[in-house]
């Protein structure tokens, strides 16, 4: 393994963070952490994406970590459970004593399987990365699509139009393929019991 490939959430796993342009402020930036280096795409586009979303999303600093299949499974066995790789997790911080936290946790993106998911939807691979960015930071605010009745989705609809997301990103298809645990936030591609998306 090639040291691009090993993995490196920023600071709610406790590993050091590696930004891709000039250092921001932790305190006022998002951080994309570039692990991956086969799939290209115009991370500035991601990392202007970051920088615009509002502040009732995102009152915190956090981090979008870009991985590989095999170092986002790795993460998914180790705190999942599940010997697979998936599109997204997220790694809440919890709050502090006042209700808000310093540090909003990370979200960790395979760009592999976001590759395979535009492809799919017929979208930009940084748009499905925007799109997973836009979920991960959902789940970072405490959503939880498993036990909501339909509130994150309505959310990611809302905030990925207002954001400017291709609607076919934001549609039916979407809702119906997230999975995530009580603990470890995820959004994956499995068949459910029934055969369907989930």
């Amino acid at each position: 393994m090639n040291s691009s490939d090993e993995p490196e959430p920023a600071r709610s796993l406790g590993f050091p963070a590696r930004r891709t342009t000039a250092e921001p402020s932790l305190a006022s930036a998002p951080q994309l952490i570039r692990r991956q280096r086969r799939i290209s795409a115009d991370w500035r586009e991601v990392e202007a994406f970051l920088n615009v979303i509002p502040a009732a999303l995102a009152r915190s600093p956090y981090s979008v970590c870009l991985l590989s299949d095999r170092a986002i499974r790795r993460y998914n066995e180790q705190f999942r459970k599940k010997d697979e790789a998936t599109d997204v997790l997220s790694f809440p911080m919890g709050r502090g004593a006042n209700g808000e936290s310093e540090y909003l946790g990370d979200i960790l993106i395979s760009v592999e399987m976001a590759q395979r998911n535009a492809s799919r939807f017929g979208v930009r691979l940084e748009d499905e990365i925007k799109a997973l960015i836009l979920h991960g930071l959902l789940h970072l605010q405490g959503q939880d699509h498993e036990s909501d009745s339909g509130q994150m989705a309505r959310s990611e609809r809302r905030w990925g139009a207002r954001l400017g997301l291709p609607q076919t990103l934001l549609g039916k298809k979407r809702q119906a393929q997230h999975s995530a645990p009580v603990s470890l936030r995820s959004r994956s591609q499995r068949p459910s019991r029934h055969g369907q998306l989930r």
